[in-house]
C-alpha cells in the first residue's frame, strides 16, 4: 500500500511539474501565523475557529491575473468538497470591498473573501508574492505552501487536500 501511495504522489509531482505548477513545499514546522481579519460583511473570521476542518488560505488580488486565473479552480475544489471538513478562505491584498464585491459579481467566483487591508497578515503569512497558497490541517497547522497559479480543481491538488481531510476522520464540518 505505501508503494501505491508513493507512486501516486511521485505521478501527482510530476504532473504538476508538467503543467509549469510549483509543487506543494513543505511548511518547516515553523509556528502557523495568527489569522484574523474581517470578512466582505464586516463579520471577523479567525482561522482558530475553523480547527477541525482543512482550510485552503489563498492570497489574492483583483489586479493580479494567476489569482484570478486560479479563483474557478479553487471554487470546483471548494464545490468538490462539499459536506467534508474543509474551507477556503480568500485573503484580499489590500483592495477596497468596492472593488473586490465588483470583481465577484462580474467573475461569479462566490469564496469566503476577507480583506487585509493594510497587508499585516500577508507579511506574517510571508506572502510576498501573489498568488501564495497555504494548506492548514484539521489542527491548524500550516503544512504546506505554493507560490503561482494552480489548477485546484486537478487530481494532484484534490489528492493533497483529501489525504489531509483523511487524517482528521472524526473532523467537525
Amino acid at each position: 500500500m505505501r508503494a501505491w501511495r508513493a507512486a501516486l504522489a511521485a505521478a501527482a509531482m510530476a504532473s504538476a511539474l508538467a503543467h509549469g505548477e510549483e509543487p506543494l513545499r513543505a511548511w518547516k514546522d515553523k509556528p502557523t501565523p495568527p489569522l484574523v481579519l474581517r470578512d466582505l460583511a464586516g463579520q471577523e473570521v479567525d482561522l482558530k475557529s475553523l480547527e477541525g476542518r482543512v482550510v485552503l488560505v489563498n492570497f489574492w488580488a483583483t489586479w493580479c491575473e494567476p489569482c484570478i486565473a486560479e479563483m474557478p479552480s479553487i471554487q470546483r475544489l471548494e464545490a468538490k468538497l462539499d459536506g467534508k471538513p474543509f474551507a477556503v478562505l480568500a485573503v484580499n491584498y489590500a483592495e477596497s470591498g468596492a472593488k473586490v464585491r465588483a470583481w465577484l459579481r462580474k467573475s461569479r467566483v462566490s469564496l469566503h473573501v476577507l480583506m487585509d487591508p493594510d497587508n499585516k497578515a500577508s507579511d506574517d503569512w510571508g506572502a510576498r508574492g501573489l498568488p501564495m497558497t497555504f494548506l492548514v490541517d484539521a489542527s491548524g497547522r500550516v503544512r504546506y505552501q505554493t507560490f503561482g497559479e494552480r489548477d485546484w480543481s486537478a487530481p494532484a491538488a484534490t489528492e493533497a487536500v483529501e489525504k489531509l481531510i483523511a487524517e482528521a476522520p472524526h473532523a467537525r464540518r
